[in-house]
């Protein structure tokens, strides 16, 4: 294996030179001596100990995406759409991503963080109960996503949760429904809590009815969507989902019911994920702009990696209707 110091023999240089070229810190070299270097470099197929630079500069390049507790985080669309986009703008400054997922004990995340020596780290998922403690154990620049944690001096990017409940809300009741299914109740995530109430809110004010039987968890079984449907003197005309995964899936299971969308029940999804602007029906859906949210997450990060005294700050993005072909108009039905 090539060596720094062969590469400073074959040079005729010193060993801190071709250091000095490598980590592009080379003002005190000549143009001459550095482009024999790197030719040197290229010719002999030199790769750098990416580790032992790091010890050296107390700088691993390595940034943290620390994903909540799942068996498989890549199931989920949105999480594979914010890794693969925090991974391309990390990269593009010249850093890499360590992915750690299945997070359970925050405990875990510290060792972790600690053992592979990052620069920093951003957090998709919920941790806002073990937050501070995170944050007091890690004295590296963090940015999280989606928390409502009232703590100080946090830095997190999320989305208009609650307006995107109303916007939900208003639209199935603009098409005339009145009689909705509502997926995505949860007591953990304040993600889901918000957009519920946010939809919750538009139906009170409408006189639309969401009865406590027709509000299903995020990812309901087929039996409850079933009990749902049934419940009821009226049947049930549109299901919102919190989820576009969830809305596909559920679509998949009204059409195994003989139940077609939209010419018998509306669907509406949440996220805009590719894969609803290519179903059929194509779903109709709240859009967040995912892109967006993890450039905005790498930028704070950087930002406090290159200046710790950058004020923390809460970026909130707005959401807004996409209108497909999932929701017909109730008096259609």
């Amino acid at each position: 294996m090539v060596t720094l110091k062969d590469i400073a023999e074959e040079a005729g240089v010193s060993v801190m030179t071709v250091s000095r070229v490598i980590n592009n810190v080379s003002s005190k070299v000549s143009d001459e001596t550095r482009a024999r270097i790197l030719d040197i470099i290229s010719a002999r197929g030199y790769v750098p100990n990416s580790f032992a630079r790091s010890l050296s500069s107390r700088s691993s390049r390595l940034i943290a995406v620390v994903v909540a507790a799942g068996e498989n985080v890549f199931r989920s669309p949105y999480n594979s759409n914010m890794i693969g986009y925090i991974t391309h703008f990390v990269q593009e400054r010249g850093y890499s991503v360590m992915l750690y997922t299945g997070v359970s004990d925050f405990k875990d995340i510290t060792r972790q963080l600690r053992s592979w020596n990052v620069d920093g780290a951003i957090f998709l998922g919920i941790f806002d109960s073990d937050l501070n403690r995170i944050r007091q154990d890690n004295k590296i620049p963090l940015v999280f996503t989606d928390s409502y944690s009232t703590a100080r001096q946090l830095t997190n990017v999320g989305i208009a949760d609650y307006h995107g409940g109303e916007i939900g809300a208003r639209h199935l009741i603009e098409k005339g429904h009145r009689d909705l299914i509502f997926v995505g109740s949860s007591i953990e995530s304040p993600v889901l809590r918000e957009r519920m109430r946010g939809f919750a809110d538009v139906c009170a004010k409408a006189g639309a009815t969401l009865a406590p039987e027709r509000t299903l968890p995020d990812d309901p079984t087929k039996e409850q969507i079933i009990k749902a449907l049934s419940w009821g003197n009226k049947p049930a005309t549109a299901v919102f989902s919190t989820s576009d995964f969830v809305a596909l899936n559920i679509i998949s299971i009204l059409s195994d019911q003989g139940l077609r969308v939209p010419q018998d029940i509306s669907v509406m999804g949440f996220d805009n994920i590719e894969m609803g602007a290519i179903s059929i029906p194509k779903l109709t859906t709240i859009t967040q702009d995912i892109r967006k949210k993890a450039q905005y997450s790498v930028n704070l990060l950087f930002e406090h990696i290159s200046n710790p005294d950058t004020p923390a700050q809460n970026v909130i993005l707005d959401v807004h209707l996409v209108e497909r072909d999932s929701v017909a108009a109730a008096n259609s039905i």
